[in-house]
Formats: structure tokens, C-alpha cells, sequence
């Protein structure tokens, strides 16, 4: 699993449940494991999340936003 290029118009909080992922921003690469956990800001740009383990990932996200924004638009 990888996603697309995106961004986050709102702040996104990001919740590992399972699995390894690997975030990268540009030149910028950051892994993440069951327990670990990032913030997404609508002013840090462009990046994508890739699926680095052996079994599907689990992720819980929360946004905060207002009615009608979208929760990542892609690039």
C-alpha cells in the first residue's frame, strides 16, 4: 500500500495501530511502528505514507476541520 502525493488542508493526527510505515516529505523520511504516532499540519506540504511491513498497516486518523473540508486532497 502506498498512497498518493497529498496534503492536509486541516491538522490530521495519525495513530499506528499495526504495521511499519514509512512517511516521506520531499528529502525528508520518517518510519513509524504499532504504537507510534505524527501530526500532519495544512502548512508542511506535500508527502505520502508506504506500507514498509509484512501485513497490512492499521492507522486511525483524526482530523480537525470544519463541515465540508476536505480531509487531504491530492497532488
Amino acid at each position: 500500500m502506498k498512497t498518493p502525493i497529498h496534503t492536509h488542508p486541516a491538522p490530521t493526527l495519525i495513530y499506528v495501530t499495526r504495521g511499519s510505515l514509512k512517511h516521506v516529505r520531499g528529502e525528508e523520511i520518517n518510519f513509524f511502528k504499532g504504537g507510534g504516532a505524527f501530526v500532519e499540519s495544512n502548512n508542511e506540504g506535500a508527502h505520502y505514507l508506504k506500507n514498509v511491513g509484512k501485513k497490512p498497516a492499521i492507522i486511525h486518523v483524526s482530523v480537525v476541520s470544519v463541515v465540508g473540508m476536505p480531509i487531504a486532497i491530492n497532488k
